[in-house]
């Protein structure tokens, strides 16, 4: 397996990459407007390259604190962007999804399970949440018949990674318990869509200011 590790480095390498120039963008094009967009980034940035760093001294091959941690921050920034850029999310809904994000997280973190029984059905809630905003999106853009196009290709991202990220919540144990001749090419596809994730967001973050925002 080889050329998936290679591939799968590579394709790390390039998601920190994509970070990094990103936060460097939205310092260099004005803080105050995409202070949102860069806290993001930041908490991503941080979680991305522990686990690059993880990989290559070899300190952890599964780094299951930095994959709830990572669902916990894509729920609560993706709730905020969502209502900042795409349409308005009644604060009372906005309260209920910010503690059920810290209920899950604190239960994936206390319960600590082995790596042969290793699950994540806890996480296929806030993918669903966050698959709901993209199709209320979607259902947003057929009524209006307008849109933007980097909030459309946002949201066309979330949608995509975060239905994948629901089918991983489901089958983690499978995922990393099983020969990767049989499941690397779902992580593969995964960390494809990951990097078009932080593509469209680098891409929303640039066009800011520009951005029509029907509501």
């Amino acid at each position: 397996m080889e050329i998936y590790n290679s591939l799968s480095l590579f394709l790390q390498i390039l998601i920190n990459i994509t970070l990094i120039a990103g936060l460097v963008l939205f310092l260099m094009t004005g803080i105050r407007e995409k202070l949102l967009l860069l806290l993001f980034f930041l908490g991503e940035s941080a979680l991305e390259l522990s686990d690059l760093i993880g990989r290559l001294m070899k300190l952890n091959a599964y780094n299951v604190y930095n994959y709830s941690l990572s669902q916990f921050l894509s729920l609560l920034a993706l709730t905020e962007i969502y209502n900042s850029y795409f349409f308005k999310i009644p604060s009372r809904i906005r309260a209920l999804i910010y503690t059920s994000a810290l209920v899950l997280l604190t239960f994936n973190i206390v319960y600590r399970q082995s790596i042969e029984a290793l699950t994540f059905y806890s996480n296929i809630i806030p993918n669903i949440v966050i698959c709901s905003f993209g199709g209320l999106y979607f259902l947003k853009v057929i009524r209006k018949a307008k849109t933007d196009s980097p909030l459309f290709m946002v949201n066309v991202a979330v949608f995509l990674f975060f239905s994948i990220e629901t089918v991983i919540s489901t089958t983690f144990n499978f995922l990393i318990n099983n020969h990767m001749q049989w499941v690397a090419p779902i992580w593969l596809f995964r960390g494809v869509l990951l990097l078009c994730f932080y593509l469209a967001i680098v891409n929303m973050g640039c066009r800011t200011g520009k951005i029509r925002i029907w509501q």
